[in-house]
């Protein structure tokens, strides 16, 4: 009796350990405003050439970035930054949807959508992948690390 106790005990324990190392919290909401830190991918162009980026935000030319409000009721708002301009004077706004780890970003004037895999969300941390192929042949995958700001 006392090794089954022992063993369910350290079962336990390894669970609830495991469970805290997680990605994501529990409590973690995408409500709030979130800044870009970093972007990595690449794209594959209809001529078949190349390009790979890994890229730091603000960045060092003009300390570009951008910005993703998102309130609890379904509204996004997205800003861009640079050192030549504290604020975008033409945000774009988008409503949003969350059905299990897929976020899509609808415009509001319907011209895009964005759909990305949410890959981690914290309190503090939120990393999104986008893949997909344009309709001229183009092929790309993004990963964007943002924090909570």
């Amino acid at each position: 009796m006392k090794k089954l106790f022992f063993f369910a005990t350290a079962l336990f324990a390894a669970i609830s350990f495991s469970a805290c190392s997680d990605d994501n919290d529990s409590d973690a909401s995408i409500v709030g405003t979130w800044m870009i830190t970093h972007s990595e991918g690449w794209v594959i162009y209809s001529d078949g050439s190349r390009d790979d980026f890994n890229d730091d935000y603000p960045n060092d030319i003009d300390s570009y970035y951008w910005t993703y409000s998102f309130d609890d009721n379904g509204a996004c708002v997205e800003k861009s930054y640079t050192d030549h301009a504290t604020d975008d004077d033409h945000p774009t706004y988008f409503t949003y949807t969350i059905s299990g780890k897929t976020l899509t970003l609808k415009e509001s004037n319907g011209a895009f959508q964005y759909v990305f895999e949410i890959q981690s969300l914290t309190s503090q941390s939120l990393v999104l992948f986008e893949k997909g192929e344009k309709d001229d042949g183009e092929k790309f995958e993004y990963t964007y690390t943002y924090k909570k700001i």
